[in-house]
């Protein structure tokens, strides 16, 4: 089978993803400001509660193999609902 050349786009997320994970990128910049619409609210409310009714499913089949899928799925959550609720409302 010949390749293109192009990298996969499974590759490029990988790579993505490992630069978001490093410390340095976790920081919190002060200087930023984003505009969060009622209609986005509503997206990501509707994400959440995705996210709370899949941990409740694999809670309900009790399956030891689920718990730390389950944590952090339910730590997402609180740290997405936290985040929200820590940003500041401006006048625009």
């Amino acid at each position: 089978m010949s390749r293109s050349g192009r990298e996969r786009t499974r590759n490029r997320d990988a790579d993505s993803r490992r630069r978001w994970d490093r410390e340095e990128d976790q920081i919190p910049r002060i200087d930023c400001v984003f505009r969060l619409t009622d209609a986005d609210r509503q997206q990501i409310a509707k994400c959440l509660r995705f996210i709370d009714d899949a941990r409740r499913a694999l809670e309900g089949q009790q399956n030891p193999d689920n718990r730390e899928i389950v944590r952090e799925l339910r730590a997402s959550a609180d740290r997405i609902f936290d985040l929200l609720n820590g940003l500041e409302e401006i006048d625009g």
